[in-house]
């Protein structure tokens, strides 16, 4: 049942697979920019010509190592302004190594330091090597602290589709406003209200109604291993993890004058419009559905799980594509011997796809147009087991984990992790077209305008899947690679229940 259910959605991931499967031969049958170069003899094990970089970009590849780098100023409308310095290391070598044509660096290094206005904290130690000691192995570890008290959760499964909707402002007598935008919806929450029956206060907000904080010091490390040129590969690896979930209920918040709030009769909130009033917060979201015996993991726990994967990989360069295909398909599994305190198991498969149409046409494109690829990604996550809420958001490809649909990078229009459930599912498409390159200080800088679409939407069981009832998100998007391999990217993204924008690293897909 779950293959046949799987099958179901996997008409758009088959389509894109299939569609840059079939750009790719057309390519590989006519004569371009590699098939002039002749295959290098001196490759220390078979390297499929599909991952040559193209003529144009090993132009401007650097040789030998350098920093990337800046002081990070983010911007996410979940965690406030980011701000901080994340510094690369990149590794190439000399263009005479055989391998320098085949791979996007010998291997990077990055350490961040990263915290926002809302006290949100990413720290991240990460190490990649590509064909490592020039071997078929590829070697991946990353050490990780994150803190957010900014997480959100709207519930599990189909129901979280609904619209959201809340009583004006937030009053139990009041008005109920149906299909929301997410910024009224938070906005009535932060008015005062009664009580209710079992809280601890007379007086509450529900400022926090939908939030709750984690904080996960992390290690996850894998070996990739490459078969048939490199276009496939096999993962092993693990995760090791600690969360801490902590609740607001209780604890005192901003919060506005409600409409029981009144002198002589007179509503406060009419008097003092935007007067702030500390106040204590009632039950939250995660609460109510722990009482109801719905959630599992709500003081959070050990989550240690073992990691398989399959992959399968044409592109010619992993950090910004122009041409191939990605699929892959991962299994994660938490078991109580391996010091976890939870038992689940994970299934996640995905196609992404390059083409750059006008290679079709000509070979010698206008420099305009030497650099106009088609995207597009279909993921399905399948979760099982007793998986603790806050572990159910959680998509891992072997390129990094995902979180969620919403967010910078599934569902931009919407806030992140607005949708989660048993099974998810979601696509991306974006244009990328360069319309502009400069050379600054010895560093290269190329500037793209990015259109894109998302789509994507959760189900209560994998049986349940189907191509009805998406959520959609659309914007547009600026991206600068800087030196080819770190990229920067500024995207705007809307939907019928909000708009955000994202300034950040590395393509979503």
């Amino acid at each position: 049942m779950y293959l046949f259910s799987v099958r179901k959605f996997l008409f758009l991931f088959l389509f894109i697979s299939f569609f840059s499967l079939s750009a790719q031969d057309k390519e590989e049958t006519e004569p371009d920019q590699t098939a002039v170069r002749p295959p290098r003899t001196d490759l220390p094990f078979e390297i499929s010509e599909k991952k040559r970089l193209r003529e144009r970009d090993l132009k401007i590849k650097k040789e030998g190592g350098y920093f990337t780098g800046l002081p990070l100023l983010n911007s996410d409308p979940n965690n406030g302004i980011g701000y901080g310095i994340r510094v690369f290391y990149y590794y190439n070598g000399e263009k005479s190594r055989p391998l320098f044509e085949y791979t996007p660096y010998k291997y990077r290094i990055f350490a961040q330091y990263f915290t926002t206005t809302k006290s949100n904290q990413y720290q991240d130690l990460s190490f990649d090597a590509p064909f490592i000691f020039d071997t078929k192995w590829r070697v991946r570890s990353d050490l990780i602290y994150e803190k957010n008290p900014n997480l959100l959760y709207f519930g599990m499964g189909t129901d979280t589709l609904r619209p959201l909707s809340y009583l004006e402002r937030n009053d139990p007598s009041g008005r109920t406003v149906r299909n929301a935008g997410f910024s009224d919806y938070s906005d009535s929450l932060q008015y005062r209200r009664p009580g209710g029956s079992g809280e601890q206060y007379t007086t509450v907000t529900d400022n926090k109604y939908n939030r709750y904080e984690l904080e996960n010091p992390n290690w996850t490390f894998s070996g990739e291993y490459s078969f048939f040129g490199g276009t496939v590969r096999t993962i092993a690896g693990a995760r090791i993890s600690r969360q801490i979930i902590r609740s607001y209920d209780g604890k005192w918040q901003d919060s506005k004058f409600g409409g029981y709030d009144q002198i002589a009769g007179v509503p406060l909130n009419l008097l003092v419009p935007n007067e702030e009033v500390s106040t204590p917060e009632g039950t939250t979201k995660i609460t109510e559905e722990n009482k109801a015996g719905n959630l599992i993991g709500f003081r959070g726990g050990n989550v240690n799980t073992a990691r398989l994967a399959l992959v399968y990989d044409t592109r010619d360069f992993e950090p910004d594509p122009n041409r191939g295909v990605f699929l892959e398909a991962t299994h994660e599994r938490s078991l109580r011997v391996m010091g976890s305190d939870f038992q689940f198991n994970k299934n996640y498969v995905s196609a992404r796809g390059f083409i750059s149409p006008v290679d079709w046409f000509t070979k010698k494109p206008h420099v305009l147009l030497e650099k106009f690829v088609l995207g597009a990604k279909a993921a399905l996550l399948q979760t099982n087991g007793d998986v603790p809420f806050y572990e159910m958001r959680n998509m891992w490809g072997t390129e990094g984990t995902q979180s969620g649909l919403g967010g910078r990078t599934t569902l931009r229009g919407y806030k992140q992790d607005r949708f989660i459930g048993q099974t998810m599912g979601y696509a991306n498409f974006e244009v990328r077209w360069k319309f502009a390159s400069i050379d600054v200080a010895k560093q290269h800088f190329d500037f793209q305008l990015v259109p894109f679409y998302d789509l994507g939407r959760v189900w209560n069981a994998t049986q349940d899947v189907n191509l009805k009832g998406y959520k959609h998100s659309r914007g547009i998007g600026l991206r600068i690679p800087w030196n080819q391999a770190t990229v920067i990217i500024i995207d705007h993204a809307w939907s019928s229940e909000d708009s955000q924008t994202f300034v950040n690293f590395n393509h979503i897909f």
